[in-house]
């Protein structure tokens, strides 16, 4: 029973491999494509919470942190992130750090850019043993009366990932790709199992309606795996500081933002919930929160969301 037990586990984990995907992509930029690391010009801080499904009986929770900076002597980029996905209550969690760097090409005055990048990762994959309840556990009569005493308490397993992106840029429109886990680590705790490579693209276009009106259009395409994601929103920022947004999540979700934006800082929330008949009543909310330091005349004026 015990094999069965860890082959059961085995085939989970496998099947569920799969990234964490981002809502509030404007607060979550190094994860939308490594080539924005150093985009504000100057230093940058992005944090997001973000909880799926939380109305279901397993609770998955992802925390991402990153920090990014603008080397102007390199013309580079460099971020720093830290992710940590806590899947069903700490049954399953991940740790991940990314270490990533973008050079970037001005031509023709900066008014098009060309950001090549690369990202190496470390990750460690940890699994609770002791929050796992099977049918050989249970007693007719007496209830859970087994345990997972067969298995160790926990059991872990690390290694490293190499993904590469890039961005180019004319004037306010944006098209970018990324390929994530080139290298298709390792990742299986019981036996082998390749991380699967996924594939981003997105296009975006930022619109000036005034000195502090700001309209962006983002469309974001994700495949890992068989599991395909299509994103279209509309975010907007009135009277430079109130963000709102709204989207479709492969025309069987809608997701909305809203949020407060300073010259250093910012902080919004968001909610997405299902429109048909089979995610109607599952939902997912991200909570946002960034602060931006750049150059006297940047903070002056409304700029490109990809660039603040």
């Amino acid at each position: 029973m015990r094999y069965f037990k860890v082959l059961f586990i085995a085939l989970s984990l496998q099947a569920n491999a799969q990234d964490p995907v981002y809502t509030n992509t404007h607060q979550s930029l190094i994860a939308l494509n490594p080539s924005f690391a150093g985009s504000n010009g100057l230093l940058r801080y992005q944090s997001t919470t973000r909880s799926q499904w939380f109305n279901l009986s397993g609770t998955y929770l992802t925390y991402y942190n990153s920090i990014d900076a603008y080397i102007k002597p390199i013309k580079g980029g460099i971020a720093l992130t830290y992710v940590r996905d806590d899947q069903a209550r700490g049954t399953l969690v991940t740790d991940r750090i990314d270490l990533t760097y973008a050079q970037h090409f001005n031509l023709f005055d900066e008014k098009l850019k060309i950001i090549p990048s690369v990202q190496v990762s470390y990750f460690k994959k940890t699994i609770d043993n002791t929050k796992l309840t099977f049918g050989d556990q249970i007693d007719p009569r007496r209830g859970f009366v087994g345990s997972t005493s067969d298995l160790p308490a926990k059991q872990s397993k690390s290694n490293v990932d190499l993904s590469a992106g890039l961005v180019v840029n004319y004037k306010h429109f944006y098209i970018g790709s990324s390929v994530f886990h080139i290298s298709q680590p390792d990742e299986g705790i019981y036996g082998p199992s390749k991380l699967p490579y996924r594939i981003s693209a997105f296009t975006s276009y930022n619109l000036f309606l005034g000195e502090n009106v700001l309209i962006n259009a983002l469309f974001r395409f994700e495949k890992q795996f068989s599991i395909t994601t299509a994103n279209f929103n509309i975010n907007a920022l009135f009277a430079k500081h109130l963000m709102v947004s709204v989207g479709s999540v492969n025309n069987n979700a809608i997701n909305t933002l809203i949020g407060y934006r300073h010259n250093y800082f910012s902080i919004s929330g968001g909610y997405e919930f299902g429109i048909n008949s089979i995610n109607r009543n599952s939902g997912s909310f991200e909570i946002c929160a960034s602060f931006n330091l750049r150059n006297k005349d940047d903070r002056k004026t409304v700029k490109d969301m990809e660039r603040w």
